[in-house]
């Protein structure tokens, strides 16, 4: 029989099975040398051997972040080479999930330092609008909110239909900007993250399940894909478009205790990853 489990408990099962799946896929790949040549060959690399395998579990220690202080790596696993490099391993044990949660302010912030990029003004606006951290969003929700009003007031931020009532150029741009930006969105969300040193980045995502939730066993060289990656954003189409779906999975609010304003949150989705594998 399923398991049932409140939020709370969901989200601590599945950081315990997580780390549990990245202590069994280190042990594997310490060990069998047919994993470890997929790796290799997954990453072009040939001449050398994987010399040792480390994995971060529930000790994962911060590393250093585009601001100041410490922040986690997009890394699980790390494969240290005999040539003196090091491949570095994220694992997905789901088809899907979130891949990256980020408040509204860090994310502008940190985007633009990463990728050396100004956000627009407008762009700006329309994300505190879309995500609740716009200071006038409940007058905008009261002036223009349409069938998802009650939606829009608990969560204190703009579905998308209210924000082209209010503003379509904002509703436009919004778009725009996350279409224009994909290639670096999806850069941000697996690869670097607010690590600052191209040593933290993460090379390779493994989609592989070894706690027995999910058969798949799929090895992606993010350079392999990251140009592939294709503008197609688009709003969602429930709840008045209170989602961006994006061509690896999809980005929403999200607030689990109802805190104010709420976080943007990115999610990976299997097999939209996989259609720039084939």
């Amino acid at each position: 029989m399923p398991i049932n489990r409140n939020r709370a408990e969901g989200w601590q099962h599945a950081k315990l099975s997580g780390h549990e799946n990245e202590r069994l896929i280190a042990e594997l790949t310490e060990k069998d040398t047919t994993v470890q040549k997929r790796l290799l060959d997954a990453a072009h690399i040939q001449g050398c051997k994987i010399q040792n395998v480390e994995y971060g579990g529930l000790c994962e220690a911060g590393v250093d972040s585009v601001f100041d202080g410490k922040t986690k790596s997009k890394t699980d696993m790390w494969l240290n080479l005999t040539n003196g490099q090091r491949l570095n391993v994220s694992i997905k044990k789901d088809e899907g999930g979130q891949v990256f949660l980020i408040g509204i302010d860090r994310f502008i912030e940190g985007f633009e330092i990463q990728y050396k990029k100004n956000i627009p003004s407008p762009v700006k606006r329309a994300l505190s609008l879309y995500f609740g951290s716009a200071n006038d969003t409940r007058e905008i929700i009261n002036q223009y909110g349409g069938a998802n009003k009650n939606l829009e007031i608990r969560k204190n931020r703009l579905v998308g239909d209210t924000l082209k009532a209010y503003d379509v150029d904002l509703y436009n741009g919004l778009l725009q900007w996350f279409n224009d930006n994909i290639i670096e969105l999806f850069d941000f969300c697996f690869a670097k993250g607010l690590a600052r040193n191209p040593h933290d980045w993460a090379n390779i995502v493994w989609y592989k399940n070894m706690v027995g939730e999910n058969q798949f066993d799929t090895i992606i060289y993010l350079p392999d894909i990251t140009n592939r990656i294709c503008a197609t954003a688009g709003y969602g189409t429930k709840n008045g478009g209170s989602t961006i779906q994006l061509p690896f999975g999809f980005v929403q609010w999200h607030s689990p205790k109802n805190k104010f304003p709420g976080k943007i949150q990115f999610h990976h989705k299997y097999d939209k990853v996989l259609d720039f594998v084939r």
